[in-house]
């Protein structure tokens, strides 16, 4: 993998500071189109506890809300994060939390980890970090999810269809593939722990 001109967590809160949506996760029929894929990835649930990775402004979380009895949010971005909690405040449920991956991954099992479009934008190594210590938070008979888009864009660390197999490579180590969705922009994986 070659290191790229990649954005780091002080870009992403000057992305939401000046668009608090940017990638319009809530208007892109896209953007819908990929969490409707997400949460069929899931499955039907319920988990006891949730951990989703990268959160941004928690439209993703109030879709994976049902689907978990508590859910754990994490993101960068301070601006992201108070627009998430804003938009979930009737979500009881759902707590969110400042991290930067992967150092700030939290302790404990989870029973549905949620990784979506996060790993390109971290550092080979960090990427490679991250993919080792995911399989330690699962609990047992629990799933991850993996999102990510597989086309090259400027401001991601490692091209994007490189992240998302490592990832899944480094998982389907310890963890069991049960679903898969490759489209033309992105692919969707599960695997759970047996």
């Amino acid at each position: 993998m070659t290191p790229r001109a990649a954005i780091d967590p002080d870009g992403f809160e000057a992305k939401f500071r000046h668009d608090i949506d940017p990638w319009r996760y809530r208007s892109s029929s896209f953007e819908e189109m990929k969490r409707r894929d997400l949460v069929a990835a899931a499955g039907s649930g319920p988990y006891a506890r949730g951990l989703e990775l990268g959160c941004a402004i928690g439209v993703t979380s109030r879709a994976l809300a049902p689907l978990t009895l508590r859910l754990l949010a994490l993101d960068a971005s301070p601006t992201a994060l108070a627009e998430a909690r804003r938009d979930c405040a009737d979500l009881a449920s759902v707590s969110f939390r400042k991290a930067v991956l992967p150092h700030d991954l939290p302790r404990g099992e989870f029973d549905l980890i949620v990784a979506s479009e996060i790993a390109y934008y971290l550092s080979e190594r960090a990427l490679r970090r991250l993919a080792a210590e995911l399989p330690a938070r699962l609990a047992r008979g629990g799933r991850i999810v993996l999102v990510h888009h597989v086309r090259p864009f400027s401001d991601a660390a490692v091209h994007p269809a490189l992240a998302h197999g490592v990832l899944r490579k480094t998982l389907e180590r310890q963890l069991v593939p049960v679903w898969h969705k490759a489209r033309a922009h992105y692919r969707v994986d599960a695997l759970i722990r047996p």
